[in-house]
């Protein structure tokens, strides 16, 4: 990957970290499982396909996208290939602490999935092991906030973001995690990146 000499500023990051702990927090005083309910149309055969078109798009985009930037950037003359292949290791890294953490926690705490606690609710995809965190969430918050740090542009935040924020409304919609857990996925999937980046890739990436 060929880098921008700027580096994106810790200040932005570090707000949309303390924002969605907030969000951690007051999204645990609302009916979660109601809401839920009441936004699931089942018998909605367009709505329930979309949401599970971009659920089911978590590893070809989250993965993808830094692959083929990668084999991209190896063809360009002028790209430092070092830091190229160095700027998808961190990518990847960040995906695999953050699946790992996401993974320890669902063992930790065993929350069970709305559908399974609500009749009301309809699983509408699959979701395996527990509740708490999202994992397709977690990954792919965690792959948004590696580009967007490797690329600091709004060109690249607002897409990948937006895109990151669709799967995880998707799970909600899905049946098969909580808002909370969402939440929660978006925190673990930034942080990991973001910590990564901030104390050991950043100093190899953009130097």
């Amino acid at each position: 990957m060929n880098l921008p000499a700027k580096d994106l500023h810790t200040k932005p990051v570090v707000i949309f970290l303390v924002a969605l702990t907030g969000c951690m927090i007051g999204v645990q005083m609302l009916p979660q499982l109601d809401f839920i309910a009441a936004w699931q149309e089942p018998e909605n055969k367009i709505t329930v396909s979309v949401f599970q078109f971009i659920s089911d798009s978590i590893s070809f985009i989250s993965f993808g996208i830094p692959v083929i930037i990668t084999i991209v950037r190896e063809f360009e003359k002028e790209s430092d290939k070092k830091k190229n292949r160095l700027s998808f290791l961190y990518v990847l890294v960040s995906i695999a602490i953050a699946g790992l953490v996401s993974y320890l926690m669902k063992k930790t705490f065993t929350e069970p999935r709305p559908y399974e606690v609500d009749s009301r609710i309809v699983q509408l995809s699959v979701g395996g092991g527990y509740s708490l965190p999202s994992g397709h969430t977690t990954e792919a918050f965690a792959s948004a906030m590696a580009l967007v740090l490797l690329f600091p542009r709004w060109i690249v935040a607002l897409p990948v973001f937006t895109w990151a924020s669709l799967v995880a409304l998707s799970r909600i919609y899905l049946g098969v995690h909580y808002p909370f857990d969402i939440f929660v996925g978006m925190f673990i999937g930034s942080s990991v990146a973001f910590l990564w980046y901030r104390f050991l890739f950043r100093k190899y990436i953009h130097n």
